[in-house]
C-alpha cells in the first residue's frame, strides 16, 4: 500500500523510484529518544542540553535523570530515518564521547544494531515499537510513509541542509498524496503550542504556492530544484 503511494508521488513529481530503496526497522521507544538525542534531532527538547554532540554527551546523565525523558517514555512514539553514509561517520564520534560506561555500552548496541539492520541499504526507516493498537496503526501508515518519502527525497538528491525546508517538503509531499493540501493551515492550528512540529507545515504551506500551478510533473521537478538550491 505505502510502495504504492510513494510509487505514484514519484511518478506526479519525476522523480527516480526504486522499491529496493525501502526498509525499516523497530526499535523500542527509549532507543528512539536516545538516538534522536545524539543524532543531533533539532527538536528544543534536546537542544537545551546541546547543540554539538560533544555538549549534548557531557550533559547525557542529567538527559536521563530529567523529566524530559520521563514525559517523552510516557507519550513517544514516531519514527526518523538514518543515512548510513553519515550515521557511520558522526555517531560513532559522539558516542566515544560519553564517559558513563554503561550509558556508552548501551548506546554501542544501538549503533550495532541499526547498522546490522541497514545490511547493504543506505538508508533506514526506524520506528517506535508500541503497545497501543492506536499508535500502531498510525505507525504503520502515517509515520512509515513520511519516513519513506524521506527516503525518497534523498535518493533523488531533494534534501534542504534547512531542517524546516527539509520536513516542510515532506510534509507537503505526504499531503499533496493525501490529496489533503488545503489542509495545511489546520495543522498549524494543531500544534500552535509546539513551535518544533508547526515548522513542518508553515514550511509545506511554502511549496505548495511554489507549485500550485505547476501541473506536469518534469516542470514540477525543475521548479522544485531550481528552488532548493541553497536551502
Amino acid at each position: 500500500m505505502i510502495i504504492s503511494k510513494l510509487k505514484k508521488l514519484a511518478k506526479e513529481f519525476d522523480l527516480n523510484f526504486n522499491e529496493k530503496w525501502f526498509k525499516h526497522i523497530w526499535i523500542s521507544k527509549k532507543e528512539n529518544i536516545l538516538l534522536e538525542y545524539m543524532w543531533m534531532c533539532p527538536d528544543p527538547l534536546y537542544q537545551k542540553y546541546g547543540k554539538t554532540p560533544s555538549e549534548r554527551a557531557k550533559q547525557i546523565e542529567n538527559f536521563l535523570a530529567s523529566k524530559d525523558l520521563e514525559q517523552e517514555l510516557f507519550h513517544r512514539f514516531g519514527g526518523q530515518v538514518i543515512n548510513k553514509k553519515t550515521f557511520t561517520k558522526y555517531f560513532p564520534k559522539g558516542i566515544n564521547e560519553i564517559e558513563n560506561y554503561e550509558i556508552k555500552t548501551s548506546y554501542q548496541d544501538l549503533y550495532k544494531k541499526i547498522m546490522c539492520a541497514l545490511g547493504n541499504y543506505s538508508r533506514i526507516a526506524i520506528l517506535t515499537k508500541s503497545e497501543k493498537e492506536t499508535e500502531i496503526k498510525k505507525l504503520k501508515s502515517f509515520v512509515l510513509f513520511h519516513e519513506w518519502i524521506h527516503v525518497l527525497v534523498n535518493e533523488n538528491n531533494l534534501k534542504p541542509k534547512d531542517w524546516r525546508y527539509n520536513e516542510g517538503l515532506v510534509t507537503y509531499f505526504q499531503e499533496f498524496a493525501e490529496g489533503k493540501l488545503d489542509k495545511l493551515e489546520e495543522g498549524i492550528k494543531k500544534w500552535k503550542n509546539y513551535d518544533f512540529q508547526k515548522q513542518y507545515f508553515i514550511y509545506a504551506i511554502k511549496f505548495r504556492e511554489l507549485l500550485k500551478e505547476v501541473i506536469i510533473p518534469s516542470e514540477r521537478k525543475i521548479k522544485l530544484k531550481k528552488f532548493l538550491k541553497g536551502k
